[in-house]
């Protein structure tokens, strides 16, 4: 569990950030949710999809590391292999949590000091000399930024596709050159043909919210489940 402190130029002047390290963290993941924003850049290498809660019903726009429930295939040779980052991992060590602010809640930006890239020795530091934020730092804080508002516009656009029934569950067979064909399942996506018999009002107020572009880049995304289910299929065999 990450241990979260509010990020202060005196308690944290000395902290450095080792990125690789850092990243760690979201080896054992395999899922993430997603910014609405990101999904044009994600979709080049990563499958994307709805999870469904199962207590409150809503979906989750999330992005795929692998097609097991206990494998993420882009974490390989401790390191993250891909130069395409999700903004949640992105942000490591980063993240938000609640506090009280005038007129309000709100959230403040936080580090997590447990995670084995923060350290005093190497690596990017957070403030300088003078306690001022780095550019580094600066960079990060918009990575937060930017997560935090595209995932309530990903919550609209989740919602906005459930009350049109745009979303459906999928099941795909998967097919690796060695192994036995799969079936993956508790997903699910764009509901094309509802999405074609759209009229034309529903599909302009899609398209001006930025829905269309990203529904399309879903569906089109989920043929690199079967780049993933080879790669699963080949960090499988045993070496020779």
């Amino acid at each position: 569990m990450p241990k979260l402190a509010n990020l202060d130029r005196v308690v944290h002047q000395k902290l450095r950030v080792r990125d690789d390290v850092a990243r760690s963290v979201c080896r054992g993941i395999t899922m993430c949710a997603v910014a609405l924003g990101e999904i044009p850049r994600l979709v080049i290498e990563y499958p994307l999809a709805f999870s469904m809660n199962p207590e409150t019903g809503e979906y989750v726009c999330v992005v795929l590391f692998g097609v097991d429930p206990s494998q993420n295939l882009f974490w390989r040779d401790d390191r993250w292999n891909s130069d395409l980052l999700p903004l949640n991992v992105a942000r490591q060590p980063l993240a938000v949590a609640p506090t009280a602010v005038e007129g309000g809640p709100g959230l403040a930006p936080c580090i997590d000091i447990e995670n084995p890239g923060v350290q005093e020795a190497a690596g990017e530091r957070l403030f300088d000399d003078e306690g001022k934020e780095t550019p580094y730092l600066r960079y990060k804080l918009s990575v937060l930024r930017e997560l935090v508002e595209g995932e309530q516009h990903a919550r609209r656009f989740a919602a906005r596709l459930a009350e049109l029934a745009l979303i459906r569950p999928i099941q795909i067979e998967l097919k690796a050159p060695g192994s036995e064909p799969r079936k993956v399942t508790g997903l699910h996506s764009i509901d094309e043909p509802k999405l074609r018999a759209l009229d034309a009002a529903t599909l302009a107020e899609l398209n001006a919210n930025g829905y269309l572009h990203a529904m399309y880049a879903m569906l089109s995304s989920l043929a690199h489940l079967q780049i993933l289910a080879r790669r699963a299929a080949g960090a499988a065999l045993p070496a020779q």
